[in-house]
């Protein structure tokens, strides 16, 4: 990615390199529990959507690599940025070499429904992989793989919830400890709900944007509410854009996204979350 331009050729790629690579590291995933615990020093990455520049330029800037810190990714590797696939066979690399040092958590756009949506199969025809046996092939074990990402971490002493979207409904009337003893691939229609939840989750701050098309979403007041009932000191959460990088409103909630100027369409600045035993601190550009 170091060598890429947004207006420059895309990468060429193997399909039998990216298919062992999916195999691989969706074996590593297993291992991982459905809500993963985590120490410090740790970095809390947000929504990448395939800005490979960005993400190479926050690690860059944060200045710490595993394994002597461990990376939390909230999810949103895939995306329309120039490196739209290759951020996530990067993380996935990394989880390989770290597996304990590298938690990539499932956020909405690893959904099975937003990598079809995504058009994953013409990004992959746009790297030389032009057969469909292969392109379905490579779009089946990227779902498969993605279906092994955890749903959270808990950090600091399991105070801190790191999560992709945020506590829904369902999350807020069954609590965090019965998301911890779902197992991961299929589950029941009510746990499914549950998991898709602490991905596709949206935090609302005010009237005017309370209908969100269908998605779950929480509101301030149930995100403290939350935060007091599963014993949490804050929610460390992506999936929204916000200017600054970062977001802390409510007092317990911390907003991330690491992709900067999102699309080109916005002007937002990329953030990451250094947590650092009791020092806390943002990296942002």
């Amino acid at each position: 990615m170091r060598t890429y331009r947004t207006d420059g050729p895309r990468c060429q790629v193997n399909p039998d390199v990216i298919l062992k690579l999916l195999e691989r590291s969706k074996e590593v995933l297993k291992n991982d529990a459905m809500v993963v615990r985590v120490t410090n020093p740790a970095i809390i990455f947000g929504p990448i959507y395939g800005e490979g520049d960005s993400l190479i330029t926050l690690m860059s800037q944060a200045k710490l690599f595993p394994p002597n810190v461990t990376y939390v990714m909230l999810g949103g590797y895939v995306g329309h940025g120039f490196a739209q696939l290759e951020c996530l066979f990067f993380l996935l690399c990394l989880k390989i070499l770290y597996p304990d040092k590298v938690v990539l958590l499932k956020g909405h756009h690893e959904e099975s429904i937003s990598l079809e949506m995504l058009k994953v199969k013409e990004w992959l025809f746009a790297r030389n992989i032009s057969q469909e046996a292969h392109l379905e092939e490579i779009l089946l074990e990227m779902k498969r793989t993605c279906s092994m990402m955890s749903a959270c971490a808990l950090l600091d002493e399991n105070r801190v919830l790191c999560i992709p979207g945020g506590p829904g409904p369902v999350l807020r009337e069954r609590g965090l400890a019965q998301l911890e003893k779902l197992k991961k691939g299929f589950q029941s229609v009510p746990d499914k709900k549950l998991v898709m939840e602490a991905a596709w989750s949206v935090l609302i701050l005010n009237e005017a944007q309370k209908d969100m098309h269908g998605m779950p979403v929480f509101t301030p007041q149930q995100a403290t509410e939350f935060c007091k009932n599963n014993n949490l000191k804050c929610i460390v959460r992506g999936r929204q854009i916000v200017d600054d990088g970062y977001l802390n409103k409510p007092k317990e909630v911390i907003t991330l996204i690491s992709a900067v100027a999102y699309l080109d369409n916005f002007r937002n600045y990329a953030a990451v979350l250094c947590v650092e035993h009791a020092k806390v601190s943002f990296v942002k550009y």
